[in-house]
């Protein structure tokens, strides 16, 4: 919700809107995800099929969304539609504020591997938006859009959050990772000890690390695109602390009972452990903006950049 959903309609919203919106989000009456993802595009947010059409001072939309955490109980959504097919795929999309319980929009939950069902797809159908529920410009929303995964990438180092000093993303896993140790009888074991020792420096340099670039944002001396970098290390970080977790189980990681205490799960947790690399923009993604955007190296090629968006070769499902 505050980041990166009240972080947009700060930065990019009408003051209406904000009006509307921020006071509400604040209080915890609204709560907000982001409509990003779709079913064919993966992490090219840019190549968004979901349609927007105009209709008089409304927009039809049209399509579907995937990977929405909670979606199923959210009541607004951000959300990037394609709003032009003629121009090439960057400039042809504008962001809209859609009520999640609007005619029209239908929500189904996911069940992963481990079980849980917190991720939803979404189905539009003839979404009737008021225009006063845009946000930036029309073709335009790429724009707001850039800002949108800046945010998101930042997470609590955004300039619109707050945190308690010495607090990251989550909080420390130092107490969770100790537990595990001890229930597997391992709290003892020199190597684990280390393992701890290495997951404490771990969260010790990413917390210092998004102090560092949310400075230097802020103050203009490193461009904003060094959000990459932090999304970077909090996948990197997390992902290597469930390997160091589920490195202390043995068998146990495996299969579990209920006296196996804080062991039981940890297995789910490390089968799903790639999915801190992929929620909140991949982390392949990170690493090309980083290498082009701030490294300053060569672009990947591209073969469509000045290609209308409508005569890109596109599967059969994503076809218009």
């Amino acid at each position: 919700t505050f980041v990166p959903c009240a972080a947009v309609l700060l930065e990019c919203g009408t003051e209406e809107q904000k009006r509307r919106h921020i006071p509400a989000i604040l209080k915890g009456e609204e709560i907000w995800m982001q409509f990003l993802s779709e079913p064919s595009g993966g992490s090219d947010v840019a190549s968004a099929v979901t349609t927007a059409v105009r209709d008089g001072e409304d927009w039809i939309l049209n399509g579907s969304k995937i990977w929405t955490t909670g979606a199923w109980w959210s009541d607004w959504a951000l959300c990037l539609a394609r709003t032009n097919w003629d121009v090439p795929k960057h400039r042809g999309l504008t962001v809209f504020m859609l009520p999640l319980k609007r005619e029209g929009i239908e929500v189904h939950r996911i069940e992963m591997l481990s079980g849980s069902k917190e991720f939803c797809q979404e189905y539009l159908t003839d979404v009737r938006v008021p225009d006063s529920d845009r946000v930036g410009e029309v073709d335009d929303g790429w724009s707001v859009g850039t800002r949108w995964m800046f945010h998101e990438r930042m997470q609590s180092s955004s300039q619109f959050a707050t945190r308690p000093p010495g607090s990251s993303r989550g909080g420390s896993r130092i107490s969770e990772l100790v537990s595990v140790a001890r229930d597997a009888g391992r709290l003892d074991d020199p190597i684990a000890r280390d393992l701890v020792g290495e997951a404490r420096t771990l969260e010790l340099a990413k917390e210092a690390l998004q102090r560092r670039i949310g400075r230097g944002i802020a103050t203009g001396k490193i461009s904003d695109q060094a959000a990459g970098i932090v999304r970077l290390m909090a996948g990197t970080v997390a992902t290597r602390l469930t390997t160091i977790m589920y490195e202390f189980t043995d068998a146990g990681g495996a299969a579990w009972d209920d006296d196996d205490g804080a062991v039981a799960e940890v297995g789910h947790d490390y089968l799903m452990q790639q999915v801190w690399c992929i929620a909140g923009g991949t982390t392949e993604m990170a690493r090309n903006t980083i290498s082009e955007r701030v490294l300053g190296m060569p672009r990947e090629r591209t073969h469509d950049p000045n290609i209308a968006f409508r005569d890109i070769p596109m599967g059969r499902s994503s076809a218009r």
